[in-house]
C-alpha cells in the first residue's frame, strides 16, 4: 500500500511540477516554441488530408475560429480574448506545422481559454487539421 501510495504521489508531483515549469515558460505576445518548431508533420500535405482535416476543424474548431477561420466564430465572441485569425500572417505561437500541432495538442498556454484537444482528437488526425489549417491564407482571402 505505500508503495503504491508513494508511486502515484511521485507520478503527481512529477506531473504538477513539469506543468508548472511548461506554464512558467510560456511568453505572452508573438513568440516560438522551438521544441516544436523542428517537428515534422507526419501526414502528408494532400487533399484527402485536408479534407479529413476540414470536417475535424468544423467540429471542434470552427465555433470559436469561425468557418473559415478568421476568428470570428460565435463561440469566440464573449471570449475575453478574441481567438486566433488562422488567415492572418501574425502566429502568435509560431507558424511551423510542430508549432500549429503542440498548440492544437496542448492548448494555446496558461491565459489563453483555448484548452488541450489531446484528449478529443487523435494525434495523427491533429496533424490533418494542420494540413487544413495551411490551407486557410490560399482560401479565406
Amino acid at each position: 500500500m505505500n508503495l503504491r501510495f508513494s508511486t502515484l504521489f511521485t507520478i503527481g508531483i512529477t506531473s504538477l511540477t513539469l506543468g508548472v515549469g511548461m506554464s512558467a515558460q510560456h511568453k505572452d505576445g508573438t513568440h516560438r516554441h522551438d521544441a516544436a518548431a523542428s517537428m515534422k508533420n507526419p501526414v502528408a500535405a494532400s487533399a484527402g488530408s485536408g479534407a479529413s482535416g476540414r470536417k475535424l476543424y468544423d467540429r471542434h474548431c470552427s465555433e470559436c475560429h469561425g468557418d473559415t477561420g478568421k476568428g470570428d466564430g460565435m463561440a469566440g465572441e464573449g471570449l475575453d480574448e478574441r481567438p486566433s485569425n488562422l488567415t492572418d500572417a501574425e502566429w502568435e505561437h509560431g507558424p511551423t506545422d510542430g508549432e500549429i500541432f503542440v498548440v492544437i495538442r496542448d492548448g494555446a498556454g496558461p491565459k489563453s481559454e483555448m484548452k488541450s484537444f489531446a484528449k478529443k482528437i487523435p494525434e495523427r488526425q491533429i496533424s490533418e487539421v494542420v494540413n487544413f489549417v495551411r490551407t486557410l491564407d490560399k482560401t479565406t482571402r
